[in-house]
């Protein structure tokens, strides 16, 4: 069985999250996501809580398991669970991460969705708009 690992915050969980989930799904057989708790989330507020966020990524079809990660990034989650493919949005292609050091040590194929509008902040500013 191919388990793929996916990260992410999924606030105000929307079909740019889900589609980059279901990309995500057809790396492999087995999808569990790691949300990230909210005081390592660096923006400024959240508009759903960490507990709300794990009910939402939960309830979705392609998901199979969803975990809580309680550290700054998701270094022990690669470490403790050895996926065998860890998936980012096309978005962090160029960055240099920890988890990517961390997943050339074990051996862990990294992959990459193609990012799918809208994002979080755009539909943020549209709620705001709305008068």
């Amino acid at each position: 069985m191919k388990t793929v690992l996916a990260h992410g915050v999924f606030d105000l969980l929307h079909s740019g999250h889900i589609a980059h989930l279901m990309q995500c799904k057809s790396f492999g057989d087995y999808l569990i996501v790691s949300v990230v708790a909210d005081v390592f989330v660096s923006k400024p507020q959240l508009i759903d809580s960490q507990l709300d966020r794990v009910f939402k990524v939960n309830a979705l079809r392609c998901v199979d398991h969803v975990v809580l990660c309680e550290a700054p990034g998701p270094e022990y989650l690669l470490r403790r669970l050895k996926p065998c493919i860890y998936v980012r949005n096309d978005e962090y292609v160029r960055q240099h991460t920890p988890e990517y050091v961390t997943c050339r040590e074990l051996g862990i194929q990294v992959g990459f969705t193609k990012t799918t509008s809208p994002h979080t902040s755009d539909l943020i500013q549209r709620i705001k708009a709305i008068k």
